[in-house]
């Protein structure tokens, strides 16, 4: 095979040599506009690498391992770079296309690739770089390679935790755009979109099993909570994702991509630099203990719906569940402030099971296939909360919570439906919190100032736990509980 071009600081082990007739007749200078490189490397140039491409087809997680340092660091370097093609072949088995916008507005432009036993690498740029802009753009190596080594997995995984890093200003946007052929018969391709701006970070996935889209806010006036407070939040919004997809039969690979991405966005989301505002400084101690500590965000993920019984056609076999937050903080000043926070959930699913546990399912016109049990998942939840001050007092707080589950269920025997029943569930909550956040009780009075303090901070936190998204009508009647406890 013959390469295209090169790129100087690749391994030698990595390198093909360019045929003289092959080569521009004038090498592009270091830091010159414009800068092309598309490199093809052969299955025995990967030896240094990976196993031997002839003996066996090169998994893609090994055939991209480690080569996203050496592309970031010929950029870094500002070494000679040849002139090759711009476009790369349209019938590419695996792509990862990391575009970076420079606040200066210069575009950059990095792709490994693969297609059969090739393996092809892009770097590009439409003008020249700072060495600063060139320092910046390096340090995304890492996780531009942790983003392929996770979506070449198998099963595939969403690590974006490292690319969605506060960078240092120098970049103004950073997108990756990955197709990955999954090694599935038949072959299917799974597409994956990622965005980092100063106003937000999202990901879109999209694949057989089906789609996860989801939109982390950073230009919000809401400081982030502490790191102890934002990790409660997570962790418990992924207990919530892991029992929304066993009560709704969810695809596992599909939801720990989704888990993967909430977490991976939400955790460097409250990193980033939020655009000033006056509401940053407003927020007391009671104000951030009532909220998440996440930035807002909008998530959904939606199983690619599936018609197994071609009795019944009507029957589907999905899954979505959409989880979102939205936060408000409006007010004259610090004394006349006002803060509101929405947490909301949907979850909508229909799934078959076997009469008998543990039985196969296997749908066909003969009467003996239909015996199965069909349900209809439709759930709810919210919480708000809701602080009101005047004068520097506070005069209204307050938190309605609400959980709606609803399942369906037919039974089928022989193909004849044999019974139908509803199984409704709702629960609300409701509190007046003024009482319950003020500053000090009083079996406290013989406390030291630092003990008031102390014991303040951890019953705040404790009151910020009930104030999360409520999963069941079972937690919540238990927050219900120790909510009336605390009164």
């Amino acid at each position: 095979m013959t390469a295209i071009s090169f790129l100087p600081s690749l391994p030698a082990a990595l390198r093909t040599a360019v045929p003289a007739s092959r080569q521009p007749a004038t090498p592009a200078l270091a830091g010159a506009a414009a800068p092309s490189t598309v490199v093809n490397l052969s299955a025995a140039g990967l030896a240094a690498q990976a196993a031997d491409a002839s003996t066996a087809p090169t998994p893609p997680g090994l055939r991209f391992q480690d080569l996203a340092a050496p592309m970031f660091a010929a950029l870094k370097s500002g070494a000679p770079v040849t002139i090759g093609a711009d476009v790369l072949p349209k019938d590419l088995d695996n792509r990862f296309t990391l575009d970076i916008v420079t606040a200066a507005g210069t575009k950059v432009g990095l792709t490994l690739a693969s297609r059969g036993d090739e393996l092809l690498v892009q770097v590009k740029a439409d003008a020249a770089l700072s060495a600063e802009e060139r320092d910046a753009v390096a340090a995304l190596a890492e996780g531009y390679q942790a983003a392929i080594d996770g979506l070449s997995a198998q099963p595939p995984r969403i690590a974006l935790g490292k690319l969605a890093q506060p960078g240092s200003g120098l970049l103004a946007s950073v997108d990756l755009d990955a197709q990955v052929t999954l090694p599935t018969v038949p072959a299917a391709t799974q597409s994956l979109a990622f965005h980092l701006d100063d106003a937000q970070r999202s990901v879109a996935l999209d694949g057989p099993a089906g789609q996860v889209n989801l939109a982390v806010k950073t230009d919000t006036p809401m400081p982030p909570g502490g790191r102890q407070q934002q990790e409660r939040a997570i962790e418990s919004y992924l207990r919530q994702f892991d029992q929304a997809a066993a009560r709704g039969h969810g695809d596992a690979g599909l939801m720990t991509m989704f888990k993967d991405a909430f977490a991976g966005l939400s955790r460097t989301a409250a990193d980033a630099p939020a655009t000033p505002a006056p509401t940053r400084a407003w927020l007391a101690p009671q104000d951030r203990a009532m909220l998440t500590g996440l930035s807002d965000f909008s998530a959904t993920v939606a199983q690619t719906p599936r018609w197994d019984n071609p009795v019944r056609r009507t029957e589907v076999a999905g899954f979505e569940y959409e989880v979102s937050q939205q936060t408000r903080v409006g007010g004259a000043s610090r004394d006349a402030r006002s803060i509101a926070q929405s947490q909301q959930s949907r979850l909508s699913a229909q799934f078959h099971e076997p009469l008998t546990p543990g039985a196969p399912l296997a749908f066909d016109y003969a009467a003996e296939s239909q015996n199965y049990r069909y349900s209809t998942i439709e759930d709810s939840a919210s919480s708000d909360v809701e602080l009101r001050y005047r004068d520097g007092r506070l005069l209204g707080a307050s938190l309605r919570q609400s959980v709606s589950q609803s399942e369906h269920v037919e039974e089928y025997l022989l193909g004849k439906l044999k019974s139908a029943h509803d199984t409704p569930l709702q629960r609300q909550l409701v509190r007046d919190l003024v009482d319950t956040l003020q500053p000090y009780r009083a079996d406290g009075k013989d406390l030291s100032q630092e003990q008031r303090d102390e014991r303040r901070e951890r019953y705040l936190a404790a009151l910020g736990q009930e104030t999360l998204l409520p999963g069941s009508t079972v937690e919540l009647a238990a927050r219900d509980a120790r909510l009336g406890e605390a009164a």
